[in-house]
């Protein structure tokens, strides 16, 4: 009985061993055959984002291979992609981000690492959203965060007079800058019209000038030697606008009568963040301050009024804040009460 046994588990065993038939689960037959047992997958060829793959498995018991193809998947978003990362950096206008994209079928995934636009005014968390009494809008910010502490207002239609001037003094001092000009803060501009007609002056003269007064003889002066022509030195301005992408919240034509055009507070306080970046134009605002003019007991750096707009300014080591606020009759020292806010 014990040998029948015995014989009856070799022979059991036995079977274990034997040659394949079929895939699938293992089962043992009375002639020795079994049904394959496949492993893991193995690529052959990968799959990719636009060709087929092959893939081989084999058999866990006499490792017979069987050959398969791998379709590529009609979702995009799942396929085997080759992603490399590109850093988008932030323009005057447009937001700066990281693009990941497939090199090989230019799939693109949802831009990552947002940074806002360079002169953009993003607000605060916990910024003030009441304006002072006496005043429709506020804005306040600095030329370090181009965070906003004062946040009333933002498209509030407002006197396009300051973005007028800021549009003109852009396009100069975006000259100024340009390799290769000609053009410098020393070059002497004859003055075609007005008081000054025949005379030269310098272009850091004229500048501030403008900044002071917005004298359309010395825009014609300034306009006439960079472009020759109205029509030459609007379009320069006009490109200029587009390119700090307020265009459309800005339409001056500079030629006009200084109340002609729109500006929004919000467009026009972009257009000063740019400015400040200038240190000519930071000369000018500062030559136009009104010599007994004081914010929160000093001399601003900054302070203009026209007409329902009133810009100010006051420098704290080294970072100039800044202020908009918009009405008809904006009370006399409210700036007082919104920088000591910030």
């Amino acid at each position: 009985m014990r040998k029948a046994r015995v014989l009856l588990l070799l022979l059991l065993f036995s079977l274990l061993f034997t040659a394949c038939a079929d895939t699938g689960t293992t089962f043992l037959y009375e002639k020795g055959e079994h049904n394959h047992v496949f492993g893991n997958r193995y690529d052959i060829t990968p799959v990719s984002c636009i060709a087929e793959g092959t893939e081989v498995r084999y058999c866990k018991i006499c490792h017979e291979s069987v050959t398969e193809t791998v379709p590529v998947p009609e979702d995009i978003s799942v396929r085997r992609h080759a992603f490399s990362d590109t850093v988008i950096p932030p323009t005057e206008s447009a937001e700066g981000y990281t693009r990941r994209a497939c090199t090989v079928c230019e799939y693109v995934v949802e831009r990552t690492d947002v940074i806002p636009a360079r002169y953009a005014l993003t607000p605060l968390e916990g910024a003030v959203t009441v304006a002072p009494d006496g005043v429709d809008g506020v804005l306040l910010s600095d030329t370090a965060s181009h965070r906003l502490t004062y946040n009333v207002g933002d498209s509030l239609s407002v006197s396009p007079h300051l973005a007028r001037r800021l549009a003109v003094a852009l396009a100069i001092t975006d000259e100024l800058a340009r390799e290769g000009t000609a053009f410098s803060a020393e070059t002497l501009v004859p003055l075609i019209s007005g008081a000054g007609n025949g005379n030269r002056y310098t272009v850091h003269a004229l500048v501030l000038e403008w900044i002071a007064t917005g004298d359309v003889h010395v825009l014609n002066g300034l306009a006439f030697a960079l472009d020759g022509s109205e029509g030459g030195f609007q379009a320069r301005v006009n490109e200029r606008l587009k390119r700090l992408g307020v265009e459309g919240a800005v339409t001056v034509d500079v030629f006009a009568a200084e109340g002609e055009g729109k500006a929004t507070l919000g467009a026009t306080a972009v257009m000063l963040a740019r400015a400040l970046d200038e240190p000519l134009l930071c000369e000018a605002f500062s030559e136009s301050v009104p010599n007994l003019q004081q914010i929160v007991g000093q001399k601003p750096v900054l302070y203009l009024a026209l007409g329902n707009l009133r810009v100010a300014g006051i420098l704290k080591n080294g970072v100039c804040y800044f202020s908009l606020l918009c009405g008809e009759s904006i009370p006399i020292g409210v700036e007082n009460a919104v920088f000591s806010h910030e």
